[in-house]
């Protein structure tokens, strides 16, 4: 075989790896964002539903003002934890009807907690321009790995996970939350 042949069968190879670690990044990313379900590959409906009925893992980030807060600080509440960043457009889509939804349940015992997995001055000036009302907690690197330990192996964002006044997970959601879903969900756990 000529180095030229050795060459183009060099460049078919890597293009064709190219093409299906693309479809399969593809696949991957549209399947985090999904809601785990009927029609869904069964490692991704596990990935994403693995800790339901589970108790919820414990960690610490710091709040916006660096000071390290635990997830143990809103023990008793039904915490929705919202992974999301700056950057990411149905992060930003969702935080509307979080902010509302948080108005209309926090006496009955709700607590939204933000996790941005995003650098900290951003999110300090994001939450500021936005208005938004419920706590923070930021770290990039910790942030993600935090994200993992919710069942969330593929970095989907926003991602959310509901946990009841016990400290049990009670549902996960990759990808956009809807307020309508998101409601429906909490009033089980009111």
């Amino acid at each position: 075989m000529s180095v030229r042949s050795m060459r183009v069968l060099t460049y078919l190879v890597v293009a064709s790896l190219a093409a299906i670690a693309g479809f399969a990044l593809h696949h991957l990313w549209n399947s985090s964002r999904a809601i785990p379900g009927p029609g869904l590959p069964p490692s991704v409906v596990a990935t994403h539903t693995a800790l339901l009925d589970e108790i919820r893992p414990e960690f610490s980030l710091p709040s916006l003002s660096g000071e390290p807060v635990s997830i143990r600080r809103w023990d008793g509440k039904v915490i929705l934890l919202n992974f999301w960043a700056t950057w990411c457009p149905p992060c930003r889509r969702e935080i509307p009807a979080f902010m509302d939804l948080f108005g209309n349940y926090r006496e009955r015992g709700f607590q939204i907690v933000g996790v941005a997995i995003d650098d900290p001055d951003k999110v300090r000036s994001f939450v500021h321009n936005f208005g938004m009302d419920y706590p923070q907690l930021v770290g990039e690197q910790d942030a993600a790995k935090v994200s993992e330990r919710y069942g969330n192996r593929y970095g989907a964002l926003p991602y959310s996970v509901l946990i009841d006044r016990t400290g049990i997970i009670r549902f996960v959601r990759p990808g956009e939350l809807p307020r309508e879903r998101l409601e429906s969900e909490l009033k089980k756990l009111l």
